[in-house]
């Protein structure tokens, strides 16, 4: 197989396991486990994964202290956008949701003319049109109302916001030249951290209350965290990042699908609309 088609399937893969998130989120909340216990197993699970990856490749995870420094920022704001993510889904339809983070393409140009000083173009404008008018429509919707339509917004602004921040510094890092797998890796593990810590904050680090939900927390940790992680990092070394930005596209559709088809979640023309709204703004941005 050629490396390009290899990219592709990977890209694939990644972004439909990205969309799996809720899927796998919402079994385990419902069972009455806090996010902070949820996050703090997934992420242990994921850098389990990753750790053995490293074995088998015969990977150096040795890191200094400024790197650990740079890490532990990063580490904060990824943990940041899981957590204002998987509370989003409280008040309103994960599929809407994970449409919403979604729009954190859209913060990235913003950011670099806020802080770096880097000109907006009529893509970015119009780009930002459309998920202002995305955002409008998802939450005028079915299922979203009023105050609770006002705080999931929000809520996965942010994580679309504080998202779009880490994938903003990387690049103006030392770190940037670190191995992504192993730059992973320790994300994950200094995740694994803070998450814990905010567990203790929000009621302890609860186990899982049966069998069932240890199954749901293994398959969060391993498909849409680990696999998702070490496809994106694959694909983007066969296909660059502007194709596997597209194919990103489908983390939204996989979510919408999958809560639509599955956790019987609404799905009205409004929905539609916000959908292809956003859809059509990232689009705009990574397609020159």
């Amino acid at each position: 197989m050629k490396t390009k088609q290899q990219g592709f399937i990977f890209a694939l893969i990644s972004s439909c396991t990205f969309g799996t998130i809720p899927f796998f989120s919402l079994p385990i909340l419902e069972a009455g486990m806090n996010v902070g216990s949820m996050l703090t197993y997934r992420f242990i699970i994921s850098t389990v994964c990753l750790l053995l990856m490293a074995v088998v490749c015969g990977q150096n995870v040795r890191i200094n202290l400024k790197e650990f420094g740079q890490i532990s920022i990063l580490a904060l704001l990824y943990d940041a956008s899981a957590v204002t993510m998987i509370h989003g889904y409280e008040f309103m339809p994960s599929g809407i949701a994970t449409t919403i983070q979604f729009s954190y393409p859209i913060f990235t140009p913003i950011i670099m003319f806020l802080v770096f000083k880097e000109k907006i173009g009529w893509r970015t404008i119009l780009a930002i049109a459309l998920a202002v008018l995305g955002v409008m429509a998802l939450s005028s919707s079915e299922g979203t109302s009023g105050t609770i339509a006002a705080v999931g917004i929000v809520l996965e602004l942010l994580a679309g916001l504080t998202y779009a921040i880490y994938l903003v510094l990387i690049p103006h890092m030392s770190i940037r030249t670190m191995d992504s797998s192993k730059l992973t890796f320790y994300v994950f593990l200094m995740s694994t951290v803070y998450m814990a810590l905010y567990a203790m904050c929000i009621g302890g680090l609860q186990p899982a209350p049966s069998a069932s939900v240890w199954i749901w927390l293994f398959l969060l940790g391993l498909i849409p965290t680990a696999v998702s992680n070490i496809t994106l990092t694959l694909s983007l070394k066969r296909i660059g990042s502007t194709l596997s930005a597209i194919l990103g596209a489908l983390e939204p559709l996989t979510a919408m699908v999958l809560g639509i088809a599955v956790m019987g979640e609404p799905f009205t023309a409004l929905i539609g609309v916000g959908f292809v709204s956003i859809i059509a703004a990232v689009m705009l941005l990574v397609v020159k």
